[in-house]
């Protein structure tokens, strides 16, 4: 039997310092936060390289067919995953998904060495890889901690997350000239290996009072052929989270039209002004200037900020910050359509989004049975997340040719969707609170 600390480590009042551990979890919070890290840098490595293995040989028209695709491709695995989970245990489920990702990862790379073009093939496949991976890492670690622990621990672990996703981007996009595209993929496969050990250990580095004791997945919870979708459709909470994830990316995703609008403007009104301006420069410059103040914030957020308004708010209120922000910050640009207020909301907007509601929605999930947190979640992550994507596109299109809608119109509609996405977090954290208190958790 191991033998758990009942005094703090090292460890522990290193990451104590960020959020309240109880004895013995400093090293559980060490192995998820590697655990997110390494996933991170993977996924932002392979991201990397997919712009130029589908450019080089094709149209950009292409991206739109490849998204396109990947909702179709979800929608068709979403089943499979299901089946899969009901007969597997679910640290087997995650190295076997994982192992399914590093095989095809393997096929890529032969495939891509003989000089096939493989560019749109692998585009399509990372969008499915991200949805799948991160959310499959989110359900297993929402079914490693009970509810509390999972409320104090998230924060830290996800800093782990934050981190891969700033560092890799820039260090693929560096070695990328030298390196080539197939170095690096070969060496987000060994990355993305080195989690196959660590799903053991992470869920077997929590000490007994802070591990979820949720069984093995029971058959009861996935209904129907269609596996999570109908698991989703036949409960009314994960019903509200696919409607909440539906709206924040619908309005996020809205927001970023708004943004690009605004800055091709002004960067046509540069170049008019001054000769000497290029535009794709101008256009480079603020976007590589706004997403480091992007990810600077969302970092600061993350480490200094998330783990306190989850204690002070609990989860409850969390889920309710970003909808608020987003209704202000929406409302001010309907009577202030300028370029410097909508760059000032989609900072703040995204900082938010990528640190607390991030955490948060992960969260949500922790008071829930096995088959809720693995098919519901994934399902709820890959074919409502894609599906915001789509109604934000019919959107878009039917506000410039039907209803000529300029920006301030674009933005009323952000505000009326962010009220909508407010009430559905009100019910979501109505519903939190009941599955909170039958798993007999702490408010």
């Amino acid at each position: 039997m191991a033998h758990w600390p009942t005094r703090f480590t090292t460890l522990d009042r290193f990451f104590n310092r960020f959020t309240r551990l109880r004895p013995g979890e400093g090293r559980s919070v060490l192995t998820y936060f590697c655990y997110a890290l390494l996933m991170m840098v993977s996924y932002y490595i392979l991201k990397t390289i997919r712009e130029p293995l589908l450019l080089s040989g094709s149209s950009a028209e292409m991206k739109s067919y490849a998204y396109a695709l990947t909702a179709v491709a979800l929608f068709m695995i979403i089943p499979v995953y299901s089946a899969v989970f009901r007969r597997t245990g679910k640290q087997q489920l995650t190295r076997y998904v994982t192992g399914f990702f590093l095989f095809n990862l393997l096929i890529f790379y032969l495939l891509g060495r003989a000089g096939f073009d493989i560019g749109f093939a692998y585009y399509v496949w990372v969008g499915v890889f991200s949805v799948m991976i991160t959310a499959q890492f989110w359900a297993f670690a929402a079914d490693s901690f009970d509810v509390n622990s999972g409320k104090r621990l998230f924060p830290v672990i996800m800093v782990g997350a934050t981190i891969g996703s700033l560092v890799a981007p820039s260090l693929s996009g560096a070695l990328f000239p030298t390196t080539g595209p197939w170095v690096l993929m070969l060496a987000a496969m060994g990355l993305l290996a080195l989690t196959l050990p660590l799903v053991r250990w992470t869920r077997a580095s929590i000490p007994p009072g802070s591990r979820s004791l949720a069984g093995e997945p029971d058959e009861q919870h996935s209904v129907g052929f269609m596996g999570g979708i109908s698991l989703v459709f036949s409960d009314r909470y994960l019903l509200l989270l696919a409607l909440l994830i539906l709206l924040l990316n619908w309005v996020n995703t809205t927001g970023e039209y708004i943004l690009a609008e605004l800055v091709v403007r002004h960067a046509d009104a540069a170049v008019a002004a001054a000769s000497d301006v290029d535009k794709a420069s101008y256009i480079a410059n603020f976007y590589g200037t706004f997403f480091f103040v992007v990810n600077l914030l969302t970092l600061i957020f993350q480490v200094f900020l998330v783990a306190r308004v989850i204690r002070w708010i609990g989860i409850r209120g969390s889920v309710l910050v970003l909808p608020v922000i987003a209704i202000i910050g929406y409302g001010l640009v309907v009577f202030l359509p300028v370029f410097s207020i909508i760059r000032l909301v989609k900072i703040l907007e995204n900082s938010t989004d990528y640190s607390l509601m991030n955490t948060t929605r992960h969260a949500l999930y922790l008071p829930l049975s096995a088959a809720q947190k693995y098919e519901g979640k994934t399902t709820i992550e890959a074919f409502f997340w894609r599906f915001g994507d789509l109604a934000q596109a019919g959107a878009i299109y039917a506000g410039l040719n039907w209803f000529h809608f300029g920006i301030a119109q674009f933005a009323l509609v952000n505000m009326v969707l962010s009220l909508m996405w407010l009430m559905v977090a009100w019910r979501v954290a109505g519903h939190y609170r009941k599955k909170q208190q039958a798993a007999g958790a702490q408010p």
